[in-house]
């Protein structure tokens, strides 16, 4: 039970604020027919709960690291500075405004969660006005009660659309909920009459129409930015199809693609680029006070826009709407100097972060009921190690210093509905489409593990010499045209042509292996439609994507790699690593097959070892 002298004993007002004048405080009570679980992502998506309850349209921009809000309610004309948010998963929220313009000096606001049996749940909701004179003190004093009933009629809304089990809004990082104002289209018709052109670039009829009446009726917001997975998911529709359409649309000038830098810790678009040669190596975020390097594996993530010659999209906030934009931190928190903080966190079983807002350093946090320690000791003395504690546990954290600090606890699992460069490179639409986009020179970008397979003509040399120049062409141009099917076929691209010799790359170990042995069964001796025979290596490790002849080619030691296994294989064989040996569905298939294997010594000279590398002889 919270009344409101105990929750100013818990949040006091700040001298600062209370000199300029007498607060005015209110607390009100709402018990709800759902759980905090059920009730929670309705709480944090701030944005949709103020256009519930008739909040103005808010206009924001980023300065200086620093949120300025503007908007214009009652007659008045309000701008003002927000003030970091803090939330704790489950438990409560809190923001406060500074007021360059408007009612008052300053608001803050606190919703605080309680649980009441299994199926029940307790809102409290805070507002805290400074006003800025007596006109304003008498309107918030006329207002707030009024206020109170929006409130209470939007919690009764969302509670029985709960009940009712209507389906809940999915809410995704980087989305506010919001309801935009009449849609300014330009050209509409432009989706109609581009309609037929992507159905004969092979997209489906029904993925077409379904992706088109979606747009036709999403909200400014929603079109802000277009995020190929969550857009496949909520319209229950292919996510390759709805990239392949995206994509050819971008060729029609109905879509264009972005690839936007994201803070490594809020995950917010710090930088939106229309070319990736454009990439810088670093940027910074204001808001977490880093920076960072742009060419890690999750830096950048790859969106689509609707062409502004169709429809003019401008993003509508009912407010700053944190919480729901960062959806993996579970807790931030400001503890001011020289003072401790302590929760039990409602928290379940798995691995997280715990660091300090401005520092890139962080604690793993590893939770499981089999772990018997229940406490998380953040002390000044704390060596950075990992914590392994089991779920609900209790954090406990001590500021040491002089200034305050913010503490922040995160899922360390990354955003699943990005659509990162490392997964786009591996479409040959976008290589055939986009072929124009590169990396700068100067760049490496960091790609993740890919699987790459090598093949090479055998006895090329001999071949030219029976074949003639004229003969040899066209065997080794529909050998090219061959191998690249097959490649699609199997999800995978062609990176590169080296002479005679293919370089191309696969989501998995299991669909390059396919796609070899289909090579090697179409390059058999007993096809007498061509005279080709090809040897084919296969490894699969962590690549880096570079410029090369203004081309994304791929670079390191995985690809070298691959290509020195060449030199232990023979016409009809497929070489392939240790590490693709011990693929899961490697051996699988292996053994589905009855595939057998020579295994061989590899020598590598360059590192001073001797690998075991596998042969197959198709």
């Amino acid at each position: 039970m919270i009344d409101l002298e105990s929750l100013l004993q818990k949040y006091p007002w700040e001298e600062r604020w209370k000199s300029l004048a007498k607060p005015i405080d209110s607390l009100w009570e709402f018990d709800l027919p759902v759980t905090r679980e059920e009730i929670w992502p309705h709480l944090i998506d701030t944005s949709a709960l103020n256009q519930r309850v008739g909040m103005p349209r808010f206009d924001y921009k980023e300065k200086d690291g620093k949120l300025i809000g503007k908007t214009r309610q009652a007659g008045f004309q309000l701008e003002w500075e927000e003030v970091p948010w803090d939330w704790e998963y489950l438990k409560e929220i809190g923001n406060a405004r500074i007021y360059r313009k408007g009612f008052g000096f300053y608001v803050r606001c606190r919703i605080i969660l309680e649980t009441l049996g299994e199926s029940r749940s307790k809102v409290y909701l805070y507002f805290g006005w400074i006003p800025r004179n007596f006109f304003m003190r008498k309107l918030l004093e006329y207002a707030m009660p009024k206020l109170e009933v929006s409130y209470r009629k939007a919690f009764n809304e969302i509670a029985e659309e709960i009940k009712r089990k209507k389906p809940q809004k999915k809410l995704i990082t980087g989305k506010e909920f919001s309801y935009a104002p009449e849609a300014q289209w330009i050209h509409p018709e432009k989706l109609d009459k581009e309609t037929q052109n992507l159905i004969n670039k092979g997209i489906a009829k029904e993925t077409v129409s379904i992706v088109f009446q979606w747009i036709k009726s999403a909200s400014d917001n929603e079109l802000d930015r277009i995020r190929i997975k969550e857009v496949s998911r909520n319209l229950n529709l292919d996510p390759d199809e709805v990239l392949f359409l995206f994509l050819h649309g971008c060729r029609l000038s109905i879509f264009t693609l972005s690839w936007d830098i994201v803070c490594p810790h809020c995950r917010g678009v710090r930088t939106s680029l229309t070319r990736l040669s454009d990439l810088p190596s670093k940027d910074e975020c204001e808001v977490c006070e880093i920076d960072f390097d742009t060419t890690g594996l999750n830096s950048i993530e790859v969106t689509f826009h609707l062409h502004p010659s169709i429809r003019t999209i401008e993003k509508q906030f009912y407010c700053a709407a944190e919480p729901a934009t960062k959806q993996h931190i579970l807790l931030t928190k400001t503890i001011p100097a020289k003072k401790s903080y302590s929760s039990n966190l409602l928290i379940g079983s798995g691995v997280f972060r715990l660091r300090k807002k401005g520092d890139k350093r962080y604690r793993l946090v590893d939770i499981k009921s089999a772990y018997p320690q229940t406490d998380i000791l953040w002390l000044p003395e704390t060596k950075e190690e990992e914590i392994k504690v089991s779920p609900k546990p209790n954090l406990v954290f001590e500021n040491g210093s002089d200034s305050d600090v913010t503490i922040i606890l995160e899922e360390r699992n990354e955003d699943q509905t990005s659509l990162r460069p490392s997964e786009i490179f591996n479409y040959q639409e976008f290589r055939d489409l986009f072929s124009e986009e590169a990396i700068a020179t100067n760049l490496q970008l960091d790609i993740g593990i890919k699987t790459i397979l090598f093949t090479d003509i055998v006895g090329s040399t001999k071949f030219y010499e029976t074949e003639g120049d004229h003969g040899a062409f066209l065997q080794v141009r529909e050998h090219f045209i061959k191998t690249n099917q097959i490649i699609q076929n199997f999800r995978g691209v062609v990176v590169k042509t080296i002479g005679d010799a293919v370089m191309a790359s696969f989501f998995s170990p299991l669909q390059a292996l396919k796609a070899a042995k289909e090579m090697q069964e179409w390059f058999h001796p007993e096809n007498q439609h061509t005279p080709v025979r090809i040897r084919i290596s296969v490894h699969t490790g962590n690549c880096l994507a570079v410029n090369l002849n203004s081309n994304i080619d791929y670079f390191g030691n995985t690809v070298n790699y691959t290509a020195k296994l060449q030199s232990v294989a023979n016409s009809g064989e497929i070489c392939f690593s240790e590490t693709i040996f011990r693929d899961r569905d490697i051996r699988e298939y292996l053994r589905s097959e009855s595939i057998k294997l020579r295994k061989i010594e590899f020598p590598l000279p360059w590192a001073d070892r001797t690998d075991f590398v596998y042969i197959w002889k198709v």
